[in-house]
């Protein structure tokens, strides 16, 4: 599965949302999901240059409280992004 970059929005969205800083979701994943990225890839992963896997998104939704399919594109979404 590829992530588009409506879904980076989305993401980013959603961590502004939960009142999360870039830094403070990095440090999330770390010390709750054992995972250790550096912030410049979750920027990346907003801006729609890098394509976060199943683990880290599933990652990402579970710090965020939401389902991880709200952080996957809707058609409407990836032709929004396509224009």
């Amino acid at each position: 599965m590829q992530v588009t970059k409506a879904d980076g929005r989305k993401i980013r969205a959603l961590r502004e949302a939960a009142d999360l800083t870039v830094d403070e979701l990095v440090e999330a994943l770390a010390k709750r999901e054992g995972l250790r990225r550096h912030p410049d890839t979750i920027r990346n992963f907003e801006l729609g240059y890098k394509q976060p896997g199943f683990k880290l998104l599933n990652a990402i939704a579970r710090i965020l409280d939401v389902p991880r399919e709200e952080l996957l594109a809707d058609d409407e979404d990836s032709d929004e992004a396509a224009s």
